[in-house]
């Protein structure tokens, strides 16, 4: 199980670019053992852009398939949540080579499928 959350500003989106595949993504990962999906999501933001948030909302889990570098695919299910920003300034750390706010308008299309339909799910929501 992994969480993210898409830290929503005006009408811009902070992603991260994944150092083990350089796709563009919500920041988010896999859980700790004992750690819920909101507590996940708001551990990885913090590792991955330095950044918390306020209140989050669950969007949606998204099951999927997850294909590791070394080729070990498993099923997967990713909590994935949305909250405002709260202020600061993100910085690419942890497993992100960079961070980026992005328009909602105009999301990036180098994204993993299963990022695809967080996308999906985020701009349905905010139209």
């Amino acid at each position: 199980m992994g969480a993210g959350v898409a830290v929503i500003q005006r009408e811009t989106v902070l992603l991260v670019r994944r150092g083990d595949n350089a796709l563009w993504d919500v920041p988010g990962g896999g859980a700790d053992a004992g750690e819920s999906p909101e507590d996940t999501a708001r551990r990885e933001l913090r590792e991955e852009t330095g950044l918390s948030v306020g209140p989050v909302r669950a969007l949606g889990i998204f099951p999927h398939q997850h294909t590791y570098p070394d080729g070990n695919v498993v099923a997967w299910e990713t909590h994935l949540f949305t909250a405002d920003f709260a202020g600061g300034e993100p910085c690419a750390s942890d497993d992100a080579a960079q961070v980026r706010w992005w328009p909602l308008a105009a999301l990036p299309g180098d994204v993993s499928e299963a990022t695809g339909t967080y996308f999906a799910a985020l701009t349905t929501v905010r139209a």
